[in-house]
């Protein structure tokens, strides 16, 4: 085989390559917890245990601006002694294959009631060969009733494409 035919082989190898249909966008993979969690603090020496709700909310889109909420939203039988929650609003990378922070809310360290909400937000950008970006918000909260707990709840994913 001459040389020429060999270049030409490739060359059309690589016009082929560039102008496949891309392949599909690997799903995330599945939320590791539940969008709300229960965290829970006091016991003994305490004569109660204090039990708040952590959820996390999914996120929306709003012309370029994706907003992750999450926070406390009640406590039973009362308020524990403290109180602090934040969220994270994650991207699926699917270069590395994981969840990334896109943007992190200030802690709030106010305990319910009412529900006390916190918001992470950033602006949705793509690169040419993104279709749909996925979104999640990641709520963490601490509670503080004779014992510090902590947990998060994971919230449903949004896939939205980006400007």
């Amino acid at each position: 085989m001459h040389l020429r035919s060999v270049a030409a082989l490739a060359a059309a190898g690589f016009a082929l390559l560039a102008t496949a249909a891309p392949l599909a966008q690997a799903a995330p993979p599945p939320a590791p917890g539940p969008p709300t969690v229960s965290v829970a603090a006091g016991g003994a020496p305490l004569k109660d245990t204090v039990i708040c709700n952590v959820t996390a909310i999914k996120p929306n889109l709003s012309g370029i601006r994706v907003t992750g909420t999450g926070g406390i939203s009640s406590c039973t039988p009362h308020a524990p002694y403290s109180c602090s929650s934040d969220v994270d609003l994650e991207f699926y990378n699917e270069y590395s294959s994981r969840w990334m922070t896109g943007a992190t809310s200030p802690r709030q360290y106010s305990c319910p009631p009412p529900a006390r909400w916190t918001t992470a937000a950033t602006t949705c950008v793509s690169q040419p060969a993104d279709r749909q970006i996925a979104w999640r918000s990641v709520a963490v909260g601490a509670i503080v009733y004779g014992t510090t707990s902590t947990k998060e709840a994971y919230s449903a994913v949004l896939y939205v494409p980006c400007a």
